[in-house]
């Protein structure tokens, strides 16, 4: 990794199932962020790869597309570069149609990290900025695997990667129903409630949720018309808000969804999926508080 640019701008790309998200920042002598931009594109590079195994060709454009575009950014920063692949890249049989090419795009190879590593650089993502010594839980739900990390500061006691995400429920238990059905939505509840008993957990009254799923939910529910990072970040919800929230989205279309503000098109059809896994990690954890953190392990990233 280079990390060594004369600006001391780091931008780290997290290439996720659904996402490919690029934060251009620098670390302070206080070990605080400076941040200069957070950047988000939906490429969905994990489509379809939960069941056939393969990366598509037409997912891997669009992520390479996205990818352009960050690394001029990072260049007109005058900042480091560095990427990580997670989970849609781990699951696919042809890895190397898509890290090859990005690899040269990019002028830097990519990581693809494990489950275990993309659960405790989320946790630290948050710890960093918690202050004292009480009980931690971090919930990071993406396309195709969610981390659940429990611990107190930056001490990691329980850590593990679950294999359900919004994009990989949505496309197995969803697929054709639109509105979601009652049926789907409970297979959806179930699926998250089977995948977070395999890590028994004490309760904690407060359970803090990163990536697009939490982010987007806070904006809902904060009504808000365009997004705002400032309002999201350090948000706090009631399980109950999440849970009404969850019941809104599963009785609307889909054309009903993506006219809602902050719900852009690849984030409305995955959505349902993603707040129904939100509930039950928090269900699962005895949290009856939600606070959303815009953040993630690209922000542990930067040294």
């Amino acid at each position: 990794m280079n990390s060594g640019a004369p600006s001391g701008w780091q931008a780290v790309i997290d290439i996720g199932t659904n996402t490919a998200l690029m934060l251009v920042a620098r670390r302070r002598a206080d070990g605080s962020l400076e941040i200069r931009d957070d950047l988000a594109r939906i490429t969905r590079l994990g489509e379809g790869v939960a069941r056939t195994g393969r990366l598509a060709p037409a997912a891997i454009e669009r992520t390479l597309a996205a990818l352009r575009a960050h690394r001029e950014y990072a260049a007109r920063c005058g900042a480091a570069l560095q990427a990580v692949a997670t989970e849609g890249v781990r699951l696919a049989s042809n890895p190397g149609d898509f890290l090859e090419p990005a690899a040269a795009l990019l002028g830097a190879p990519i990581r693809v990290i494990s489950g275990d590593e993309e659960a405790a650089l989320s946790y630290r993502s948050v710890a960093l900025e918690v202050a004292g010594d009480a009980p931690l839980r971090v919930l990071d739900i993406g396309g195709a695997s969610t981390e659940l990390v429990a611990g107190v500061g930056p001490s990691i006691a329980s850590a593990m990667s679950h294999k359900i995400g919004s994009v990989r429920l949505t496309e197995s238990l969803l697929a054709g129903q639109d509105p979601p059905s009652r049926d789907g939505v409970a297979a959806v509840t179930r699926a998250a409630r089977e995948a977070f008993a395999r890590q028994p957990l004490e309760p904690c009254a407060a359970l803090h949720g990163l990536a697009g799923t939490v982010t987007t939910t806070a904006a809902l529910l904060l009504e808000l018309e365009t997004y705002e990072r400032a309002r999201v970040d350090g948000a706090s919800f009631s399980r109950e808000q999440v849970a009404s929230l969850r019941d809104r989205l599963a009785g609307q279309t889909l054309a009903e969804r993506v006219r809602t503000p902050c719900l852009p098109e690849g984030r409305a059809d995955v959505i349902v999926a993603g707040v129904a896994i939100l509930v039950a990690a928090m269900e699962h954890c005895g949290a009856s508080t939600l606070v959303c953190r815009d953040r993630g392990l690209r922000y542990a990233l930067i040294e």
